[in-house]
């Protein structure tokens, strides 16, 4: 089976670069950015099957990213990987379209169970954020 192309947005270098690590192990890294306008452009340039973006990302913020990249790249799949977890941050990154919400701290454990979820349609938030009271994650992304 073919490797699924990732791209990467941070605007912590550092971050950024273990994210790519790491997304190397399951994927094929297309694309690391440090801002969400560029993550939306090359994105429509790469065509990458897999986009994790940053909540808080200078430019375009991740949650607009999001919106942007459902309506124009309707089939990639998108992850939320950042430090701001509370109830609402995660309800609006949802309603944006993404299938993943994962805490930068928990990354190393959570980013790939979260990419391979996405990956056959299904959502994923790292363990350690279920208890903020939403609902329960469902097959579809609905």
């Amino acid at each position: 089976m073919k490797k699924p192309r990732i791209l990467l947005a941070d605007d912590h270098p550092s971050i950024l670069a273990n994210l790519c690590i790491l997304a190397d192990t399951v994927g094929e890294v297309v694309g690391a950015v440090s801002d969400g306008r560029a993550a939306v452009n090359d994105s429509l340039h790469l065509q990458p099957d897999v986009v994790v973006l940053d909540l808080e990302i200078p430019g375009v913020g991740g949650i607009e990213a999001a919106r942007l990249l459902r309506r124009d790249l309707p089939d990639c799949k998108l992850i939320m990987c950042t430090v701001h977890t509370g109830r609402q941050h995660i309800k609006e990154a949802f309603a944006a379209g993404v299938m993943g919400f994962v805490r930068k701290q928990s990354a190393y454990e959570d980013l790939i169970p979260a990419i391979s979820a996405a990956l056959v349609g299904e959502r994923f938030i790292s363990p350690s954020l279920r208890n903020k009271g939403l609902p329960p994650m469902r097959k579809g992304g609905d």
